[in-house]
């Protein structure tokens, strides 16, 4: 019985102890999608050229909520986003989509950046012969470090592929 008892009571000190996650909501910052890196190309061959892209990506819509929470001091914030493929010459119905988000300062420097991946199935249409264009859905928890925020809560996320030399190539 004494163990039980000494148990519940370092239970109720400790409990008592630990400091509690202060929150509290703030403007989240402003979202913007990147001109030069809003498609994605991607294929199955060895190498990629204009003649062999399996699909292509497009960064089509995002949500997400006006207010932030500071929360241990950083600012977190959930994103959904949505992406719609166009299949080219797609063989396998998996697709990966590789995307960032970057934390811009007023001079569109990037203060913090952030990879993410999307994973989706390609849709096949009605009889199963081909792959059609289709939606992928993206929930996205995003924390942005507070001293990286700083004073200036006028800072913007930036939303865009990540695309290699050869990608940026073939789409210019």
């Amino acid at each position: 019985m004494k163990k039980y008892f000494f148990l519940f009571i370092s239970i109720f000190l400790l409990s008592c102890a630990s400091k509690k996650q202060q929150s509290f909501s703030v403007l989240c910052p402003e979202m913007l999608f990147s001109k030069d890196h809003r498609i994605y190309i991607a294929t199955e061959e060895g190498s990629l050229t204009l003649d062999n892209i399996s699909y292509r990506a497009e960064i089509n819509n995002y949500k997400s909520p006006s207010e932030c929470f500071m929360i241990n001091n950083k600012i977190e914030t959930t994103l959904s986003i949505l992406f719609i493929i166009t299949p080219d010459k797609a063989k396998l119905a998996d697709i990966i989509i590789p995307y960032y988000i970057a934390l811009l300062d007023d001079q569109k420097n990037i203060v913090n950046i952030q990879y993410y991946k999307a994973t989706g199935t390609l849709k096949k249409n009605d009889d199963k012969s081909f792959y059609v264009e289709t939606e992928i859905r993206t929930t996205q928890n995003v924390t942005i470090p507070a001293q990286d925020m700083g004073i200036d809560l006028n800072k913007k996320l930036l939303l865009g592929f990540m695309l290699s030399q050869d990608k940026l190539k073939i789409l210019n």
